[in-house]
């Protein structure tokens, strides 16, 4: 069995044995920040977990990437927001780097739109998203609410704004998907894939939603942030 022991206490473990800190230099964590991405922070959302769990966070807009990017890097996160504009905006160099990075190991993370973007296509429309999940996406419902989610059989409520439900899941073969979550009716709300030799981990919900968009739409949330489910996302994703 493979032991992922998370970063940050692999780095204490890592400084006690007598090694300095240079010698491990946190996994980046890169994060999409451009057209597409909400106006409420999404991008900066996932920035505040991502370092928490102890990655380094890293913003990378639409353009095409540096050479250097993806060196480094653990997991690529696709935040909430606009996936056509996110799929518009972004230079194809920049798609075909996100899915050779996945392919070859690297991780994917997304929420709302960041599950919408990684299917085929954006939901029902004709847009192409990069195709590193198998399967579709529909939107759920319209709106902002606190949906009940089932998460790994324990009941959450989380932060959900126009995101979809993942549907046509393939359960067996090479790209058998690892349904996570579904909504009250049934419907997936959260799945994990295998692309290539890496890991894909989309959700129609906000787990990384901070206090303040519940508190804009005059919503409550009865148990508390969902950090834990988005750090947990991340690591799997990322493989630690």
């Amino acid at each position: 069995m493979k032991l992922f022991l998370p970063i940050v206490l692999l780095n204490a473990l890592l400084t006690v044995a007598g090694f300095s800190s240079s010698a491990w230099a946190s996994p980046k964590a890169l994060i999409y920040q451009g057209p597409g991405s909400c106006t409420e922070d999404c991008s900066k959302a996932f920035w505040d977990i991502a370092k928490n769990a102890g990655f380094e966070p890293v913003y990378v807009g639409p353009e095409d990437p540096a050479p250097d990017t993806f060196t480094g890097a653990a997991v690529w996160i696709q935040p909430g927001g606009y996936a056509g504009q996110a799929m518009g905006a972004m230079s194809a160099n920049l798609k075909t780097a996100i899915r050779d990075f996945v392919k070859n190991g690297g991780g994917y993370v997304g929420t709302c739109a960041g599950a919408f973007v990684a299917t085929a296509k954006v939901g029902t429309t004709r847009t192409n998203g990069l195709g590193i999940f198998p399967g579709g996406t529909k939107l759920y419902g319209k709106g902002i609410d606190q949906k009940q989610i089932t998460w790994n059989g324990s009941v959450r409520s989380i932060y959900w704004e126009g995101g979809p439900y993942l549907r046509n899941l393939p359960t067996t073969g090479d790209q058998a998907v690892e349904t996570v979550a579904t909504y009250t009716n049934g419907a997936v709300a959260a799945a994990r894939a295998r692309y290539g030799k890496g890991r894909v981990f989309i959700t129609g919900v906000h787990p990384e939603a901070p206090q303040w968009w519940k508190d804009s739409a005059h919503i409550t949330d009865p148990d508390g942030d969902d950090f834990d489910l988005t750090a947990g996302m991340i690591h799997w994703a990322a493989g630690y």
